[in-house]
């Protein structure tokens, strides 16, 4: 029997006890939700996708366990997914690694499970070359793999509100990394030429100081001319939709827990007993998750206008809602203005 473990919660749903177990699934209350909010099945993520988002690429069981290869724009999906899927073969677990949402402190660790010590390495996990990804793997096993192999799958996501500040600040305002005069020369120059008003040709070809309005316009930008008018293969992880990038509404994923960054300690707990790493948990680098980032986001989204907090409100929704969150009590008043 596979069990299933979510950590998101959804309002629609009479209160449960601590665990449900049913036939086909098991399930946790978040500890840091209220007691009457229950978590949502894969059946409900499946059903908030087909009826609610209408991702085109839901197959009945049937057609997903048949010898049926599905179309080519199905793989094309799935390997987004897959460039995000980290695999342990020797503690047989896969990890969706889902930006700003603690993931280098994962993949930090996946790289200690296999024994590099070099601290270059160590300092910046995020080498591909370094870890066994399922995009690694050919595509006619992509199948057998997630479905057959029965390792234990997790992924960690993040209220979209304060995961969206987090990407701002990282990438835009820490002039001390070395990613930062990338980000100037790519997605700062489109985001001041299209977004700012009067912008002089040396702030264009520039590209620095990036303001949050602008950040805020150019991903609202991207998902206006994406196919579902949310996702985007060509948009930066840092801000691609949660549920996008997990592959949550894939019919061949069933992930055994989706933790959130909220609760990552006691998560952490959870997974690291079940893939036999209980040995590992102190020395598990934990991410600084202090109130600067809710401050901060409390001031950017301040200095929105009404009209762009209520298109930024609908393409967040679906993250809001398939995860269980609602809107920080610190920018209730910002966003429902």
């Amino acid at each position: 029997m596979v069990f299933v473990f979510v950590y998101v919660c959804f309002a629609f749903f009479d209160s449960i006890p601590d665990l449900v177990q049913t036939q086909n699934t098991a399930f946790l209350l978040s500890r840091t939700g209220k007691e009457d909010e229950p978590k949502i099945t894969t059946e409900t993520i499946r059903h908030y996708c087909k009826t609610v988002l209408k991702v085109p690429y839901n197959y009945s069981e049937e057609e997903i366990r048949s010898d049926t290869r599905p179309p080519d724009d199905y793989y094309a999906k799935l390997q987004y997914i897959a460039d995000h899927l980290y695999i342990s073969d020797d503690y047989k677990f896969m990890y969706l690694a889902v930006p700003k949402v603690a993931c280098s402190n994962w993949k930090r660790l996946m790289l200690q499970l296999k024994n590099v010590t070099d601290e270059g390495v160590l300092a910046w996990p995020h080498d591909f070359g370094k870890h066994k990804r399922l995009s690694n793997i050919p595509k006619e096993e992509w199948r057998a793999v997630l479905q057959d192999y029965g390792y234990y799958k997790f992924a960690f996501v993040r209220n979209p509100w304060t995961r969206l500040v987090s990407a701002y600040v990282d990438r835009f305002t820490r002039h001390d990394k070395w990613w930062y005069g990338f980000i100037q020369k790519t997605e700062g120059k489109r985001m001041i030429r299209n977004h700012r008003a009067g912008a002089t040709e040396d702030e264009i070809a520039e590209g620095a100081d990036v303001r949050f309005e602008e950040f805020v316009k150019d991903i609202l930008d991207f998902r206006r001319k994406s196919r579902d008018n949310i996702t985007a293969t060509n948009l930066n992880e840092h801000w691609n939709p949660e549920f996008f990038i997990a592959g949550l509404c894939h019919p061949w994923i069933d992930y055994d827990f989706i933790a959130r960054y909220e609760d990552l300690d006691t998560a952490s707990v959870e997974i690291f007993e079940r893939v036999g790493l209980t040995d590992k948990y102190e020395t598990f680098p934990r991410p600084s998750r202090n109130s600067s980032t809710i401050r901060t986001a409390a001031l950017e989204f301040a200095l929105l206008d009404k009209e762009i907090i209520n298109e930024l409100k609908k393409q967040l929704r679906p993250d809001m809602e398939m995860l269980g969150y609602s809107v920080p009590e610190q920018l209730e008043a910002i966003v429902n203005k």
